[in-house]
């Protein structure tokens, strides 16, 4: 028969599986910071307890109560005073009733609780998590429930190393996402800058085949006229004149097509 510390720990522990097996099922910090409220009453006594993790440029900060769970996630370090402690001396420290360090106010509690500040540092592989809980009169944490302490430290510390590398990876899907659609944007803008450019080069070809061509077509059909005219007068007064006209206006065409040819060009080649 177990006596009655050896019923504790094993209820202690099974609360632990129920709370690990939840927490591996959380997809989000906001999940992790409801299964954390609803679960550590149940391994080990407090009235505040905050979870401070790092990997790299990420930092996670969770505070759980009773009844409630804030998440903070943040692009630089956002760490209480004491946390600072923690990670400057690298050991376990413990404030008690009247030494207490300076703490916001979510850490508030009546003086008749005669609190007590309790704080850890764990570290991996370059990752650190500083773990912390506020107990007292009502709530009192005792050395016996650190070990359950460490069991959360590691089994929180690997999912927010989980939920961070999906945020990373995320972030970098988003990057790849965006730098297609840039891309398809420039291919886009190439594509039409190319049918515009080309529209110019047909423009051009139909101005050469059109206003050259009908001035030249009737100078070619005068010419023909000469080898069939035996009369100088007709010549000299229907011929000429109209060669003379049809000369200017191919003048004038040759002008036009030169003249706007030459802008085109130089769009096509900006």
């Amino acid at each position: 028969m177990l006596n009655s510390e050896d019923q504790v720990n094993r209820i202690t522990y099974e609360a632990f599986s129920k709370f690990s097996n939840a927490l591996i099922r959380c997809r989000s910090f906001e999940e992790v910071g409801e299964c954390l409220k609803l679960n550590l009453k149940y391994l080990f006594n407090f009235h505040v307890l905050r979870a401070s993790y790092t990997r790299g440029s990420q930092h996670v900060h969770i505070t759980v109560k009773a009844n409630h769970a804030a998440i903070c996630l943040i692009g630089k370090p956002d760490l209480l005073a004491y946390e600072k402690t923690l990670l400057a001396k690298g050991i376990p420290l413990y404030w008690k009733a009247g030494e207490l360090p300076a703490l916001p106010a979510v850490f508030d509690l009546p003086a008749q609780e005669q609190a007590e500040l309790w704080g850890w540092l764990f570290k991996s592989d370059g990752r650190q998590i500083v773990v912390s809980l506020l107990a007292g009169n009502s709530k009192p944490f005792t050395r016996r429930e650190v070990t359950f302490v460490k069991l959360v430290a590691e089994t929180l510390e690997s999912k927010l190393l989980e939920l961070c590398l999906y945020r990373e990876l995320d972030e970098k899907n988003a990057m790849i996402l965006s730098i297609n659609q840039h891309q398809q944007e420039i291919i886009t803008s190439r594509t039409r800058e190319i049918a515009d450019k080309n529209k110019k080069l047909l423009d051009i070809s139909i101005l050469n085949a059109h206003d050259v061509r009908e001035p030249l077509s009737r100078i070619m059909g005068l010419l023909s006229l000469v080898d069939h005219v035996k009369s100088p007068d007709y010549l000299k007064a229907e011929i000429l004149p109209r060669l003379k006209t049809s000369s200017s206006d191919l003048d004038a065409a040759l002008k036009d097509v030169i003249a706007q040819a030459t802008n085109d060009l130089l769009d096509l080649k900006a």
